[in-house]
């Protein structure tokens, strides 16, 4: 067994639970805004709306637990007509305790017009994911050097694959999707291997109008990484497009509050909060989500009379 940093005591049995959950369960990051940000998993979402979205989430997992997981998520996708699809741009940075796991990705969506109401987009994504271990100084228990641990910085590189279908009509959606479709070996330096997983994710939505006014939307969002299952069950309530709260249940992980709202036009602010009820409950003081989002049209992208218009499920 080993210590991270400087000191001896610096990483307590909370900690290693926290590496329990993250390591073992499922190596994606866990956000709680994944029905207003679906491109981040689904490269079939890229160009499925009228508008370019560009979109920035921060979130802050298990606060209060030093080493605890945070992610940064920086992608844009819009819809071109003269390749009848959208292009996108996915960056996503992961770190968990001194592991550090970084993602760009470029992705292509064909949109396919099923007459007036209904669209299907067919997405295959290409990167580069990082994996490694930039500022960590280990520490063995009794001082010594281990050759099997990665020197200090070792970070190493490997192709990576994702491929998506999102089907959207007036009321609902409906999406399906891998992420690192070739499951690959990061060995870093010889002295560590790191397996990637190829992890699988189904999401689904529906709306219903209350008034002219009011609107719910119920979400789904499940993933696997083919040995565990982890879904979020949402519900949003709508007031005119432009304000909204809701509340999500994780399974053994987490009871969410998300509220939001439009600052101005086209812009939209929202944040999460995730009442943590794993075992960690006792350690953790919650997780902090905050999500951005900046839409616009764009001449130059071009739609025929039978794209899907529809601003809901953005």
């Amino acid at each position: 067994m080993f210590l991270f940093r400087n000191t001896l005591f610096r990483v307590s049995f909370l900690f290693l639970t926290c590496m329990f959950y993250s390591v073992f369960s499922q190596q994606d990051p866990q956000i709680t805004h994944n029905m207003f940000n679906k491109f981040m998993y689904n490269p079939a979402v890229a160009g499925a709306y009228p508008e370019l979205h560009a979109t920035l989430l921060h979130r802050s997992q298990w606060v209060g637990i030093d080493g605890a997981p945070t992610t940064n998520n920086l992608n844009a996708h819009a819809y071109i007509d003269r390749i009848k699809g959208g292009v996108g741009l996915n960056v996503i940075t992961d770190k968990v305790g001194a592991q550090s796991t970084n993602t760009v990705s470029l992705s292509y969506a064909y949109q396919l017009g099923l007459g007036p109401d209904h669209q299907l987009g067919m997405g295959l994504s290409f990167g580069l994911l990082q994996c490694g271990w930039p500022g960590a100084t280990w520490v063995t228990p009794d001082g010594t050097s281990d050759a099997n641990l990665p020197p200090p910085g070792s970070t190493k590189s490997v192709p990576d694959l994702g491929l998506g279908f999102y089907f959207t009509s007036e009321n609902y959606y409906l999406g399906l999707s891998a992420t690192h479709l070739i499951p690959m070996t990061v060995d870093v330096n010889g002295a560590a291997e790191y397996d990637i997983a190829r992890h699988y994710y189904f999401l689904a939505g529906y709306d219903y109008d209350i008034t002219e006014d009011f609107s719910l939307r119920a979400n789904i969002f499940s993933k696997t990484d083919g040995v565990s299952l982890q879904t979020d069950l949402n519900i949003n309530t709508f007031f005119k497009e432009n304000y909204w709260t809701g509340v999500s249940f994780r399974y053994e992980d987490a009871l969410c509050f998300l509220a939001g709202f439009q600052i101005a036009n086209n812009l939209t602010l929202a944040y999460a909060f995730d009442l943590v009820t794993s075992k960690l409950s006792s350690q953790a003081n919650g997780s902090h989500e905050l999500f951005l989002r900046y839409s616009f049209e764009l001449d130059i992208i071009g739609r025929g009379d039978t794209r899907y218009r529809s601003v809901r499920f953005l």
